[in-house]
């Protein structure tokens, strides 16, 4: 099946290139499903469709394009950064984006970025959950956890963290061992929204019981027990701080 690809480009010329060279030499595995020109654009296109691969320039009309990872909740496609600069490519990794492509974009290293992602969505299919798996399960407040040799169950408060690593999320527990499962964030936190946990940034779901202190900054810093420093993302302080303080 084709990757749905969504390309968030405020210059038409670039937006055209990458285009032609999607079109001309990967047809076969990529279909552009959408553009959007600005963030606006495409917070709204995410939010009505799917994409399974998304190119996003960095600077798009005076915005930062990380802007679009703190509004939204980004874990099912794969991001390729495109810009004319190289000063954000630590940034950009640091958001486990899949790879960084300088302008003008070149065949080659738009290949092997392609190849990436058609390898990571190979690996996920043959090691994770297949389609239509069913959600996480949450029982006598333990949640059910699918492994390689079967199920664990896991008391929801014995969860410190999570955290996104791509379609996969590595589970850190109070007794200081940590699991890594075939299933996304975002699942996790449907599963554990009845029992105490936020999610104070698109990496980290946090058990609000296991917050030690909140740090100020920009967005800020939430300390946790096991002294793990766990970015808010800024479009979130105001939020999480709203929930800590009920809490």
């Amino acid at each position: 099946m084709k990757s749905n690809c969504l390309i968030i480009e405020d210059e038409p010329h670039c937006k055209e290139r990458l285009q032609l060279l999607l079109e001309k030499n990967h047809s076969k595995d990529v279909e552009i499903s959408g553009w959007a020109q600005g963030l606006d654009e495409a917070i709204a296109l995410f939010k009505s469709g799917h994409f399974d691969l998304v190119f996003c320039d960095i600077d798009i009309k005076g915005r930062n394009a990380f802007e679009i990872l703190s509004e939204l909740q980004v874990e099912k496609f794969d991001i390729i950064f495109t810009t004319a600069h190289n000063s954000f490519a630590s940034e950009a990794f640091r958001v486990n984006a899949l790879d960084y492509l300088l302008k003008p974009i070149s065949q080659e290293e738009l290949k092997e970025a392609i190849d990436k992602h058609l390898d990571k969505k190979l690996k996920s299919q043959q090691n994770g959950q297949p389609q239509g798996a069913q959600e996480l399960k949450i029982l006598n407040k333990r949640i059910e956890i699918p492994t390689s040799k079967g199920l664990e169950f896991i008391p929801a408060k014995d969860i410190i963290r999570c955290e996104a690593d791509g379609n996969y999320t590595v589970i850190y527990l109070k007794d200081k061992t940590k699991l890594t499962v075939s299933r996304t964030l975002k699942e996790f936190e449907k599963a554990l929204e009845k029992h105490h946990f936020i999610r104070p940034h698109q990496s980290h779901l946090v058990n609000i019981k296991e917050v030690k202190a909140y740090h100020r900054g920009k967005g800020g810093t939430l300390i946790l027990t096991d002294l793990t420093e766990v970015e808010v993302a800024s479009r979130r302080k105001e939020e999480i701080l709203r929930i800590l303080k009920s809490t």
